[in-house]
């Protein structure tokens, strides 16, 4: 959105300005005329955002159309109290200190407001953006009237050293916390705390070095063209040396001796056509083995509860058996509408398929069923057990047994990317710069809800490999025997799942005697 502002908001304006300047018909100049053209775009545009809210909430949220309705709310503002459409007559109604302390008050409710109660579980932009939007107007206004009686509580010498390096702020922030949290730092209070320093030192010095040069300082007064043009040459060049510097990066074969290929260590069920993840909600099982199997092995999950998958036609071999996978990447195995931030709506095409699924299992009625899912979800202890009883007591029905297995731990950061930035010139690998030092604390909850749900239906069973992944509660990027575990931040290698199919042909057989 920000480099469609850049690019397309000042040829919008232009746009304006001189269709007004070649109306014969009027005596006013393209400036006046702009007024109205932004009025206009402000409509249709929150008009197309709450549209596309409901119907394309993510281009609602990243496309120019829907978002530039905020721009023309910010130049509105600014003709009302920067030009001579309004005689300061007019101005001067909107300068009472009661009322300009009304609207301050006002805007900061909203801004703090939003802040508190906007979260990742709401549509958004939808109505919602409305809120900090007209907060962040409703401050401008009251500030520059109250400027005019030189009395504003936002004047504070705090505040706007603050205020003057908060776009430096703003850019730097992301990536240092982006850089961080690949690392591993996240929801731990000391380095955050950090990032957070390092994010206003260095805008600081970005404050200092670039931006007030060109605002205040010796270039403000520059020409266009002598900063266009040196502009255009550094992101050139800023390019082209980024392109060299990914081409150093290590890359899939240069893991040394612990993986030859770490991002491509996957089951083979990704190069075919199981997952049709947000696209669509048609079932497409991806089948091993003859139809003529007299025993059938279902896989049913999400890509975390799929990861699994290359062991089964091992533990449960042709000719006797077929296996069948049902997997839809993001969609949990709990009859519960789940909100998808990605999506910016309910995931309705999971719920719908999730549904279809289970139909399909009461037709095939397969002799073994192993379920499974992330246990990231946000869903309440209530809709955890409540929502997994539902789906455990209606496959329970159609399958003979049912392996339901937990959802394994997430590390926070990259496995593979923290892998090679440990990786002496030696070889020599320092295990412990990736560790997930609290890695069991979302799962060993979700765990126990699934164990809850489960423990009522004779045929279901928990089927918890965590401590194969995490031993003694010690998650890592890569075992203490030296082998790859993670190839991303939350799936397993395909290697390491494959190493593992005889502990877990035991642990199956064990269930079954019980």
């Amino acid at each position: 959105v920000e480099e469609q502002f850049y690019l397309i908001w000042p040829m919008v304006l232009l746009v304006f300005y001189w269709f007004g300047r070649s109306l014969t018909w009027t005596n006013h100049n393209g400036l006046k005329l702009m007024f109205p053209g932004l009025i206009l775009t402000f409509i249709v545009s929150f008009v197309l955002s709450l549209y596309w809210s409901i119907h394309m909430p993510q281009a609602a949220f990243y496309l120019m159309p829907s978002r530039i309705w905020q721009f023309s709310l910010g130049a509105i503002v600014c003709f009302i109290f920067r030009s001579d459409l309004f005689d300061e007559k007019r101005k001067k109604q909107f300068c009472s200190k009661k009322l300009t302390f009304i609207t301050l008050g006002t805007g900061m409710i909203l801004i703090i407001g939003s802040a508190i109660v906007l979260n990742p579980n709401l549509a958004y932009p939808g109505l919602w953006i409305f809120l900090p939007s007209i907060g962040a107007a409703l401050v401008i206004v009251s500030d520059h009237t109250l400027a005019r009686n030189q009395n504003s509580p936002l004047a504070h010498p705090v505040l706007v050293w603050f205020g003057d390096r908060s776009y430096s702020l703003y850019l730097w922030h992301w990536p240092i916390f982006i850089l961080g949290f690949s690392m591993g730092f996240k929801n731990q209070t000391v380095p955050i705390i950090s990032m957070v320093l390092l994010s206003i030192l260095i805008s600081i010095l970005s404050f200092r070095m670039i931006e007030l040069p060109f605002w205040k300082g010796r270039w403000s007064h520059a020409k266009p063209l002598r900063i266009i043009l040196p502009s255009l040459l550094i992101m050139a060049i800023a390019i082209l040396l980024m392109d060299h510097g990914l081409r150093q990066l290590p890359q899939a074969d240069s893991f040394g001796d612990i993986s030859n290929n770490p991002r491509t260590d996957i089951p083979i069920i990704y190069r075919m056509s199981c997952d049709d993840w947000y696209e669509n909600a048609r079932v497409e099982p991806c089948v091993f083995g003859a139809e003529t199997a007299s025993k059938t092995v279902v896989l049913l999950g999400d890509s975390v509860g799929a990861q699994w998958f290359s062991i089964i036609p091992e533990i449960f071999p042709e000719p006797h058996w077929r296996t069948i996978v049902l997997t839809k990447s993001s969609c949990p195995m709990v009859d519960e509408d789940w909100y998808y931030p990605r999506l910016g709506k309910v995931y309705q095409v999971c719920t719908t398929w999730r549904n279809a699924v289970l139909d399909y299992l009461d037709t095939i009625k397969p002799d073994v069923l192993f379920i499974g899912s992330a246990s990231t979800y946000n869903f309440t202890e209530t809709q955890w057990i409540e929502g997994s009883s539902r789906v455990f007591k209606r496959v329970s029905k159609a399958a003979t047994s049912v392996y339901v297995i937990p959802g394994t731990p997430s590390l926070g950061f990259d496995g593979p990317g923290c892998v090679s930035r440990n990786i002496s010139p030696e070889g020599v690998f320092y295990r412990m710069k990736c560790i997930a030092k609290e890695g069991m604390k979302d799962v060993e909850p979700v765990t126990k809800f699934l164990e809850k749900s489960a423990n009522s239906i004779a045929n279901v069973y928990i089927l918890n490999l965590n401590d194969l992944v995490c031993p003694l509660g010690e998650c890592g990027a890569i075992s203490e025997e030296g082998d790859l575990v993670f190839r991303d931040s939350q799936h397993l290698m395909d290697s390491f799942v494959r190493a593992k199919k005889s502990i877990i042909h035991e642990r199956l057989k064990l269930l079954n005697k019980d």
